[in-house]
């Protein structure tokens, strides 16, 4: 491995430093310039015109249109002139439904800050958290595999799903993967399957590394396919998840704002607007991760977190830190995949056999090799 970390290492900070350059040492962006660095929560939103209708969070914003910023490493489009924004839902706090653009590196990903003018936001401040019952019920089993490439929006994206889809009406809750920096969605192959095998349809993004815009638009364009063509009448459309790791982590969190997203997973990823998200949120990191480490990344976007139930956990291999410990994950996801697949199966299904994984004080994430769990916003007895 060490060859491999190593070039791998050097690839990955070259990059991270280009895509820094933009806004030197401020993590929050220049907000003159409307930059953002890699470490930023999220990406600017999408311009446009028109009245803003309401988020499904709050009651939506009165911002103006302005400049679209560059979110992590990707442009986000031009502001445009915005009308007033309509009402928002009863619950949250004030949404951002009516903003045109990103301005000064937003919190929030394309989409989720309000597509300016035309529609409104999806909610300020996270939702009511569920209750761990699941939103569509669980398969009877697991399922064999494929994966199509060359698909999705653009026909960049990858699908890697149940071979049959629909089998005795089960209906397949669509998941959004985001790459890490420099990789694509190859790397990650065995994670993907493993997911899919648990009747989930995961939908990978193009490219190398991830942004929320991206992830999210692949989700979205998977659960419009919910209502024609093969996917019709299989996907549970309201019961989504995302899930992604390192930079792609982060863009599963910016991601999770959208209002279908039930449960986030972010493995050794970058921080993003966790307190934006729709579904609950697991955090895991190591203690050998000397690249994306806890306390600069994986910490903050814990802390930041206030409304959706939330755990941070940490896979303890007491091996020294270094560029290996954060690639650990690359390929079938490492000591991350059980947990991960856990997360999801048991918001996402209300499966009960995975609720050792996260509640009480013996639960598997609270006991070696894992250590140090962190979990609020829930009761977690």
């Amino acid at each position: 491995m060490g060859t491999f970390s190593q070039r791998m290492r050097v690839l990955w900070i070259a990059l991270f430093a280009i895509a820094g350059s933009a806004c030197g040492g401020d993590d929050n962006g220049d907000e003159s310039s409307g930059l953002c660095t890699i470490n930023c929560a999220g990406a600017g939103g999408i311009g446009g015109s028109g009245a803003g209708g309401g988020g499904s969070g709050g009651t939506a914003g009165m911002s103006p249109g302005g400049t679209g910023g560059v979110g992590g490493i990707v442009v986000a489009g031009q502001g445009g002139a915005s009308g007033d924004a309509g009402n928002g839902g009863a619950s949250g706090n004030a949404g951002n439904g009516g903003d045109g653009g990103g301005g000064a590196g937003g919190t929030m990903p394309a989409g989720a800050g309000g597509v300016g003018g035309t529609i409104g936001g999806d909610g300020g401040t996270a939702g009511t958290p569920p209750t761990g019952d699941g939103c569509t019920p669980a398969p009877s089993g697991s399922f064999d595999t494929m994966i199509e490439t060359g698909t999705g929006p653009g026909g960049n994206y990858t699908i890697v799903r149940p071979s049959t889809l629909g089998e005795g009406g089960f209906m397949h809750p669509p998941v959004a993967w985001g790459n890490g920096l420099a990789t694509s969605p190859t790397e990650y192959y065995a994670l993907l399957e493993n997911v899919a095998s648990n009747g989930f349809v995961v939908i990978a993004n193009p490219g190398t590394g991830s942004d929320p815009q991206v992830v999210r638009a692949g989700l979205e364009w998977l659960i419009e396919q919910g209502g024609s063509g093969e996917f019709a009448g299989k996907l549970a459309v309201d019961c989504a998840g995302t899930i992604g790791y390192s930079m792609g982590g982060g863009a599963a969190v910016g991601s999770g704002a959208h209002p279908a997203v039930k449960a986030i997973v972010s493995i050794h990823g970058l921080q993003d607007a966790s307190d934006k998200a729709s579904g609950p949120i697991l955090l895991t990191t190591s203690d050998d991760d000397d690249f994306v480490t806890k306390a600069m990344f994986v910490q903050p976007c814990y802390d930041r977190s206030t409304v959706q139930p939330t755990v941070l956990a940490t896979h303890i291999t007491g091996n020294a830190p270094s560029f290996g410990g954060h690639i650990e994950p690359l390929g079938s996801g490492g000591e991350d995949a059980e947990p991960a697949i856990a997360w999801l199966r048991y918001w996402l299904y209300g499966d009960q056999a995975q609720r050792d994984w996260f509640f009480g004080a013996d639960c598997k994430v609270c006991t070696a090799p894992w250590a140090d769990v962190q979990r609020k916003n829930h009761t977690w007895d």
